[in-house]
């Protein structure tokens, strides 16, 4: 039993030195890029031995790759969420644009130097700014193509329409992550969620009903 304690306790602390690597991963990178960005400088940002990364990431290019995953598994699982409940569709998509955000917000010196990274070594994202911006777009095509099947969208190329989502949610983040404007508020980020799923939803033409 006591063994069992001990290997979780090592556990525990290795995967906190592992995530204490890529944060400081991610703060060089977003400071000097990938090229200039080097193993010595990270370890010294993260307060660790040069070798003691080369225990956990075989590469810098690693490193760069495994931030991506974080992140990309972060935003799969907003995604996933989208649309999830019969007859909350409209709520659900606002909770899923208000869930980017915050993970745009809270991650926001691990995505400049995601970025900064992947731009360096010609990676973009292929094509796209946010990791995995090709599958995650799939995702929310395949999310919009069920409320085009319930009937609560009119039907249209779902995939189009979610790379403009996408978009959307990346410009409006844009100004903090490149560092212009502070990080919004959770009830700021509420706003900008409701108001970017009104114009999506409902458009911005004044409707009959409310002359």
């Amino acid at each position: 039993m006591m063994g069992s304690r001990g290997e979780k306790r090592r556990a525990g602390r290795a995967e906190q030195r592992r995530h204490g690597i890529l944060d400081a991963a991610a703060r060089v990178f977003a400071r000097k890029g990938f090229d200039r960005a080097t193993t010595r400088e990270i370890a010294l940002e993260a307060d660790v031995s040069e070798g003691t990364i080369y225990n956990y990431f075989a590469s810098k290019t690693e490193l760069l790759l495994a931030l991506s995953d974080t992140i990309q598994t972060k935003f799969e699982a907003v995604v996933a969420s989208m649309l999830s409940e019969e007859g909350r569709e409209r709520a659900g998509i606002v909770e899923a644009v208000e869930r980017a955000l915050a993970i745009i917000a809270d991650d926001v010196v691990v995505i400049r130097g995601l970025v900064a990274g992947l731009w360096d070594q010609d990676r973009g994202f292929r094509g796209y700014l946010i990791p995995g911006g090709r599958d995650l777009i799939r995702q929310v095509g395949l999310g919009l193509e069920k409320g085009v099947r319930g009937g609560i969208m009119r039907p249209c190329d779902v995939q189009i329409v979610a790379r403009m989502v996408m978009g959307m949610v990346t410009f409006l983040a844009m100004p903090y992550l490149r560092g212009f404007e502070p990080t919004p508020s959770v009830e700021v980020r509420a706003e900008h969620a409701e108001l970017l799923v009104s114009v999506l939803l409902d458009g911005l033409l004044v409707r009959e009903d409310e002359h």
